[in-house]
């Protein structure tokens, strides 16, 4: 029953880990320490993501500004919140 209890909590402490092999050979995983192939490809898939996302919301105000919805507006809200729907 102890050897149990053993393989029991081992099985749930490995959740916790940081999962450095996975870090080091370079998944991009949230928990990937600073300095790992890991934590570099996260960034620059962070950094992508908010790329795409500026660029998506400079598209968006452009086409609200073109429908002639001045920002700051009640109109210009109701269309960006349209897109994003």
């Amino acid at each position: 029953m102890k050897g149990l209890i053993a393989v029991f909590t081992a099985l749930l402490l490995t959740g916790c880990a940081n999962r450095p092999g996975d870090c080091a050979m370079g998944m991009a995983l949230d928990v990937c320490l600073p300095g790992t192939n890991g934590y570099n490809n996260r960034q620059a898939q962070l950094n992508s993501d908010h790329r795409e996302y500026e660029f998506k919301g400079a598209a968006d105000d452009q086409q609200c500004q073109s429908y002639g919805a001045k920002p700051g507006s009640d109109a210009y809200v109701n269309c960006r919140v349209q897109l994003a729907k």
